[in-house]
């Protein structure tokens, strides 16, 4: 056993629930948790600090010769043992939401996954009086049971587990999304396997906030620069890349603009309802990244709006990002996934940052071209025919 003296142990641990305790306040200002995404994270961000407030007590009470000391530590040790698989549960939980998004499934979820935890929760509490998991000596000394490892088993299947399906699920997740779940096991892996080798180090709790800190963080930026139905960048997110832009862009590189809207959004909402018309808004995301490079700047800029920027050496670069998304278009409606086709109006133009153009102008100056690609549209559907619109559209078959 490495002895550490209690005051560095009490330091580590303050540590610890001070960046728990900040991330409550933040989540404390922001809306409820009415999704069970929130609820799951702010059960992990409470459990996480009420073991760090265990495992501190613990500590303090260890070796302290008094009976009623003992029955203290032999109760708050079966708690803390009880307690001490449940987040890597709750962080398997989280993450397949993450993944999938769907509460439902989550939720089935929850029973198959709770097996072992309940198993473990039936063992902890016989180690009260049998000492399977623990037990103190006549000194009131904690020791490790016979069945110690058994926790770490368990606490380590949900940490793998998660870690390897993230790894195959890897293409249902954006990129950013995958890289805080993926570094999310890190963490308090190292810290339990140390503690594990090594009695008297106390690290696993400390690298579990770490990881609820790396997590928050990452929601924290997915909700400040991401549109959240769409997973699009959004227009806080827009301002910032321009102004990056504008400022030090490339003279061998020309930033191009380009304008979509969806055509007859307001009837698909009318005929079908704003869950589809949402579902719309998230297929057409979905095509316009598909469409794109990685670089490429995508956004949503409101409503049935989208805004992309893309670096160019000519205009003939700019036609073909113009002509893939039309392409791409095109095959989704084939696929009819939906029961009418998407149908957009796109403007389009090269931005000339030497010619004293603000930006704002120039966006407002491809809204205008994707406006005038609308309005051709419907005069051109008309003139076809009065029934064009809802042909186009496919509500009848």
């Amino acid at each position: 056993m490495i002895k550490i003296e209690i005051f560095t142990i009490l330091e580590i641990n303050t540590f610890a629930l001070l960046i728990l305790l900040l991330i409550f306040l933040n989540l404390k200002h922001q809306a409820k948790n009415y999704l069970l995404k929130q609820k799951l994270f702010t059960a992990l961000l409470g459990l996480n600090a009420l073991i760090l407030i265990l495992d501190t007590i613990l500590w303090i009470l260890d070796g302290k010769a008094s009976m009623s000391v003992r029955e203290v530590n032999l109760l708050l040790t079966t708690l803390y043992y009880i307690l001490n698989p449940i987040p890597c549960l709750l962080w398997s939980l989280y993450a397949n939401y993450l993944i999938f998004g769907d509460e439902e499934q989550t939720k089935r979820f929850i029973i198959p996954f709770s097996i072992p935890v309940l198993i473990h929760t039936v063992i902890s509490l016989l180690s009260y009086s049998k000492g399977y998991f623990f037990f103190f000596d006549e000194n009131n000394v904690y020791h490790r049971g016979n069945f110690f490892y058994l926790t770490v088993l368990i606490c380590y299947f949900y940490l793998v587990y998660t870690f390897i399906y993230v790894i195959v699920q890897r293409k249902k997740i954006d990129r950013k999304t995958f890289v805080s779940i993926f570094l999310f096991a890190f963490p308090p892996f190292l810290g339990g396997l140390i503690q594990s080798l090594f009695y008297g180090i106390p690290l696993v709790w400390v690298c579990m906030s770490i990881s609820v800190l790396i997590i928050f963080i990452s929601i924290q930026n997915k909700q400040l620069y991401t549109d959240h139905l769409t997973g699009l960048f959004n227009r806080r997110q827009l301002d910032y890349y321009l102004q990056e832009k504008t400022r030090n862009n490339e003279k061998e590189k020309l930033l191009a603009g380009i304008m979509i809207d969806i055509n007859f959004f307001k009837e698909i909402n009318d005929l079908y309802g704003h869950d589809v018309g949402d579902q719309t808004l998230r297929y057409t995301g979905e095509i316009l990244r598909k469409s794109l490079r990685s670089e490429d700047f995508v956004s949503r800029y409101g409503g049935d709006e989208f805004v992309i920027f893309i670096e160019v050496t000519n205009r003939t670069d700019l036609m073909n990002a113009v002509n893939r998304i039309k392409k791409n278009i095109e095959q989704f409606n084939l696929q009819r996934v939906i029961p009418f086709n998407i149908d957009l109006s796109i403007g389009y133009d090269i931005f000339d940052n030497k010619a004293g153009i603000k930006i704002q102008q120039f966006i407002n100056n491809i809204d205008i071209l994707m406006y005038a690609e609308k309005k051709n549209k419907k005069e051109l559907m008309i003139f076809a025919s009065p029934a064009a619109t809802t042909a186009t559209l496919g509500l009848f078959g």
